[in-house]
């Protein structure tokens, strides 16, 4: 995401580039993600509500059975803890008074232009419950758990107006960890860190129901669950971030991180996924992030960077271009802050020759306002 959404790296390609030891606990008193933590499944699938902020996130892109529609699609799902003081009293009758889940779900209809988006707020307690044991979520309008004895899961999000979308995914690849010594880094801070997991492709299949017309669906997916206590470092505005899925079979994943000044950060980087799900990686000295067009919202008059090329130098095949160019323009995601609005949209994939190589999904986070003081 949104929410979606990153690495306690060792980078010997930087002059700065040392371990950093992490914290035990955020400044707030959460538990940070530790080095080596060897995750344990299904139970990591579930919440961890030690823990400062947490998400889980789709996104996709869907094509009607008889080819006629597509549409993209993101739903996440996020929690954010309360006093960690507090912790060991979680629940206060019926209503939770420590976590708070947020739920935005985003329907890209491709053909008719229409993006229908909802954001919701809850308490945790009878409308917001997170197991703790496995991926089992219901929060307000989406719910997600695993299929029965596979890694499969099934998820269901209701936009406005009795629009719902009923999905299956199956993942054709390993779940990826990224980040060294299973830590994602989000700036120098040393708390600055997450664990973070994804499913970079998965088979998607269901049914959308559009204005009381049920239509079957099925498409890719990506999927990512990130936990952390301080999402950004300190001095960082936002991020532009994007997962693209290649019609080779690989994936890649590439972030920057925005200083103040409209900069990188150094722990930005670019993520390989090949075929068997192993990963290769540079960071900020190893590829640039540059806009190539822009679109304004009528809406909240933000400008976002949504046409962008990324140039990255692979570890072992050398330089490599590719362009993302979206399918709709407007995928605003404008929520209940007005200074919380982000892009997050479908996108189609370019090479340096103009050819479509693949399929994308791009966020843009922070262009309304500084996101890490909300976020830490």
């Amino acid at each position: 995401m949104n929410v979606s959404i990153l690495i306690l790296l060792f980078c010997p390609l930087l002059a700065f580039a040392e371990w950093i030891e992490t914290p035990a606990r955020s400044s707030k008193g959460h538990l940070v993600p530790a080095p080596d933590y060897a995750p344990n499944f299904p139970r990591d699938h579930g919440s961890h509500p030690e823990y400062g902020i947490e998400w889980w996130y789709w996104v996709g892109h869907l094509q009607s059975a008889d080819e006629q529609k597509t549409f993209g699609f993101q739903l996440t799902v996020f929690r954010i803890a309360g006093d960690a003081e507090k912790a060991e009293d979680r629940f206060d009758g019926v209503f939770g008074n420590q976590n708070l889940f947020l739920v935005h779900s985003a329907l890209s209809d491709l053909e008719s232009g229409e993006y229908l988006h909802l954001e919701r707020v809850y308490r945790e307690g009878w409308q917001a419950r997170a197991s703790s044991q496995t991926l089992n979520l219901s929060v307000g309008g989406i719910q997600a758990h695993l299929l029965s004895g596979e890694e499969g899961q099934r998820v269901v999000a209701r936009y406005k107006e009795a629009n719902r979308l009923e999905l299956s995914f199956r993942p054709t690849k390993p779940l990826v960890p990224f980040g060294d010594r299973g830590l994602s880094r989000k700036g120098a801070d040393p708390a600055a860190v997450s664990w973070y997991w994804s499913y970079t492709r998965l088979q998607a299949e269901g049914v959308l129901i559009r204005d009381g017309v049920e239509i079957p669906v099925k498409g890719t997916a990506w999927m990512d669950h990130e936990i952390s206590s301080s999402q950004l470092g300190g001095g960082l505005e936002g991020w532009d971030w994007t997962c693209m899925q290649l019609d080779d079979g690989t994936e890649i994943k590439a972030y920057r991180l925005r200083t103040g000044k409209g900069e990188s950060d150094p722990w930005s980087a670019v993520y390989w996924i090949d075929g068997e799900g192993r990963t290769e990686r540079v960071y900020a000295d190893g590829f640039s992030w540059e806009a190539e067009d822009s679109w304004t919202s009528p809406s909240t008059g933000l400008e976002y960077p949504t046409s962008v090329k990324v140039t990255a130098e692979h570890p072992v095949r050398g330089k490599q271009i590719f362009r993302l160019r979206p399918l709709l323009d407007g995928q605003e995601f404008t929520g209940n802050r007005s200074d919380n609005a982000y892009w997050e949209g479908a996108c189609e994939v370019l090479n340096e020759r103009g050819d479509r190589i693949g399929k994308a999904y791009l966020e843009l986070a922070g262009y309304g306002g500084g996101l890490g003081a909300r976020l830490n």
